[in-house]
């Protein structure tokens, strides 16, 4: 008997789940001659490397799609989010592609639909990852069970993840997670639940479930547990069976057999291994993606928290009840998809360039991206051009945008930067070509903004120097000497408790008098503290920074001012803000620069602007250090009258030994008023939102030459 030849793969993923539960799987397959490992694609390149290396792949890339064309490809592995399962999905199976993708298998029922109606549509084999089907413990449960069944069944699928994520693209921790017990009710019952009822509360969801026939189910899922608890009971007359994760408990008659059978590791192994046995028999295999779609459709019901009667398809548990705008693609001529294959929406919708990928939040680039996407790497290596890349995802790292990529790359349309410069990438070859340029301006300037606020208020109530003096071992607020002025103030201080027990607190005292000639340390300089309330601010320059700073200063209460050379007046007055000359702008209590940099705004502040400021003024910079002259800025500060709040240096990391360190009425912080770890999350959104915005037509404010040459 002739063996069969391997079904050769391609894997998209190599993520740590897919490393440490999937891959190892794969590779005994291919080890007992049911696979071929042939390709490994990871948009960080690094990690395809990795794992092509550990687990024997013939090759390795960051581009999935060319990967669909070639011939040596039968079976496509989705190891990722729900929306790259989707995407990626339809663009395997209408490539003639088998399909295994990870749960969630789809973002929603709709989605999850189309990916089954596709499948049959091309006789392909279309599986999702729900590996409690295939665990020992749930097969013997169908089997006692029999044509009979069960009465009542009970889920339990609990995790301690209070305050983190959904992870996988996923809705919710019920479509990551918790569809899988949901799902096992559906698989040991055989058929379809009509009613339900159900309460929602953050994080945590609970449903009674009844079939037509009677039977009833009940399900939890609390994700704010302390431990992680999964567990199934199924009941009949005189008979329950219970699963745990370790056994299967079988009681008759008040007795109780157990046998070890712990399934996670099993469950893995058998879903990979019928994904191929159906492919290789041409059958439909227990979790098909049309097996599997109804659990994501009660897991959205139950999120919604749905009660009532469920109505289900009557021709098939996949067909679509209702397809969401995103994935309305339009149906075939007649609208039926016997037809000719459901479009994916990939046609003439082009694919997205990811530069540093590692610089990027890559989970969060895959659940947000509705396009293919494709490694710098794989471009680099190509021998020809890529038309089908209409957009370019640029994060922080060594990859740059320069002509040989740019060649290579005929039909680009966008470029968008998870940042603010594009000084680094190619600025003028990109427009020269007439590529749009878009960055996260916005969500760096609400975090920018945040960030100034904080320092605002603060400086008004001498916090900074509140907090110097009590750590010293003091009270109050003046701004104290530093150096060996410093220290001797400081032991004065702590002399004097004891010298006041002694009765010599007054003696001491006027010897410190007597003795200021010498040590020079004046009396504190009154310093009140102040509201931000009633204050006035003036902001030098006028941008999406000083915008967003100047909403909350007005909500605050604050009198704001603006100096532009170049901004609208209307556009100014529009937030409650009003236009004044340099001089009045300088007058402020609070002065904040947001101008950009260029060779007429440096070193724009001086000795005669910086005098302008008044005493008690504090003075804000976060955005570029040379719009002062340093020698004018040092002199100004020494004088003592005035605090500032500096965030951005001429060199950096800012010298050991530079003076602003040792100056007691400064607040240094090393760069970080745009660095807010949920920057990241809504700098990306900024930027793909504004890529498909100019992609479909729509207006978006885009980085144009003047604005690019502020940019440093």
């Amino acid at each position: 008997m002739t063996r069969a030849a391997p079904i050769r793969a391609l894997v998209v993923g190599a993520g740590v789940t897919s490393c440490l539960l999937h891959l190892p799987r794969l590779a005994q397959l291919r080890d007992a001659g049911r696979l071929a490992l042939v390709e490994i694609c990871d948009v960080m390149e690094e990690r395809a490397v990795a794992a092509r290396q550990k687990f024997g792949f013939s090759r390795c890339s960051g581009d999935a799609l060319s990967g669909f064309e070639r011939a040596d490809i039968d079976a496509v592995y989705l190891f990722g989010d729900a929306r790259m399962h989707y995407t990626l999905g339809m663009a395997a199976l209408e490539r003639g592609k088998h399909l295994f993708a990870e749960k969630p298998i789809a973002p929603n029922y709709a989605a999850a639909c189309r990916l089954a109606e596709m499948a049959q549509a091309r006789g392909l084999v279309a599986c999702g990852g729900h590996n409690r089907r295939f665990y020992r413990s749930m097969g013997e449960v169908r089997r006692l069970g029999g044509k009979a069944g069960w009465h009542s069944l009970e889920a339990v699928f609990h995790k301690p993840s209070h305050g983190v994520a959904p992870p996988f693209g996923a809705s919710s921790w019920l479509t990551a997670n918790g569809i899988h017990a949901l799902d096992a009710l559906l698989f040991i019952n055989g058929s379809l639940p009509d009613h339900i009822a159900t309460s929602v509360r953050p994080n945590a969801y609970a449903a009674l479930l009844q079939w037509p026939d009677g039977a009833r189910g009940s399900f939890l899922c609390d994700n704010n547990a302390g431990e992680r608890r999964e567990a199934y009971a199924f009941h009949a007359a005189g008979l329950t069976c219970r699963i745990d994760e370790e056994a299967l408990h079988v009681a008759r008659a008040g007795q109780t057999h157990t046998t070890s059978m712990p399934g996670l590791d099993d469950g893995f192994a058998a879903e990979h291994a019928a994904f191929l046995d159906a492919i290789a028999q041409r059958t439909e295999p227990p979790h098909g993606i049309a097996a599997l779609a109804p659990s994501l459709r009660l897991a959205e019901l139950i999120e919604a928290g749905f009660s009532g009667k469920v109505d289900w398809p009557e021709t098939s548990p996949a067909r679509p009840v209702a397809v969401p705008r995103w994935f309305d693609e339009g149906p075939s001529d007649d609208g039926s998809p016997e037809d000719g294959p459901v479009g994916d929406g990939l046609s003439g919708t082009g694919s997205m360039l990811v530069v540093n990928a590692r610089g990027l939040s890559l989970g969060r680039v895959t659940t947000s991206i509705d396009r293919p996407i494709v490694a710098i790497e794989d471009v680099l290596r190509s021998a020809r051009p890529r038309p089908d890349i209409v957009a370019a995802l640029i994060g922080t790292g060594p990859r740059v945008m320069t002509d040989a990529l740019l060649d290579l790359m005929p039909n680009l349309r966008v470029a968008g930067l998870v940042g603010l410069s594009f000084a680094r990438h190619n600025p003028e070859a990109l427009l020269a070509r007439e590529v749009a340029l878009v960055n996260a301006s916005r969500a760096y300037a609400e975090n920018v903004a945040e960030f100034v606020l904080g320092l605002a208020i603060l400086g008004r109530r001498r916090g900074f120097a509140s907090h110097q003096l009590m750590r010293n071992g003091g009270w109050g607020s003046a701004v104290q000497p530093d150096g060996w002025r410093g220290r001797a103030l400081k032991a004065a201080r702590a002399v004097r408790p004891v010298a006041a027990r002694m009765g010599l607190e007054p003696l001491l005292r006027r010897g410190w008098r007597q003795a200021r000639p010498l040590h020079g340390i004046a009396p504190a300089a009154s310093t009140p503290t102040r509201a931000l309330h009633g204050a006035t601010t003036g902001l030098i320059g006028w941008g999406e920074n000083a915008r967003a700073l100047a909403v909350r200063l007005v909500a605050a209460g604050a009198k704001v001012l603006v100096f532009s050379e170049h901004a609208p007046v209307g556009d100014i007055r529009a937030v409650g803000a009003t236009p004044v000359a340099l001089g009045e702008a300088l007058a402020a209590d609070i002065v904040s620069l947001h101008r950009g940099l260029t060779p007429a705004t440096r070193h724009f502040l001086g000795s005669a602007e910086l005098a302008r400021l008044r005493p008690g003024a504090v003075l804000i910079n976060v955005a570029r250090a040379e719009l002062i002259e340093p020698g004018a800025l040092l002199a100004r500060l020494k004088a003592g009258d005035i605090f500032a709040c500096i965030d951005v240096f001429d060199r950096e990391p800012l010298a050991a030994r530079d003076p602003l360190r040792r100056l007691p009425n400064v607040f240094l912080t090393s760069h970080i008023a745009g660095s807010a770890e949920e920057l990241r999350a809504g700098a990306l959104a900024e930027v793909l939102n504004k890529m498909e915005r100019h992609l479909s037509g729509a207006p978006v404010r885009l980085v144009t030459p003047t604005r690019l040459r502020t940019m440093t």
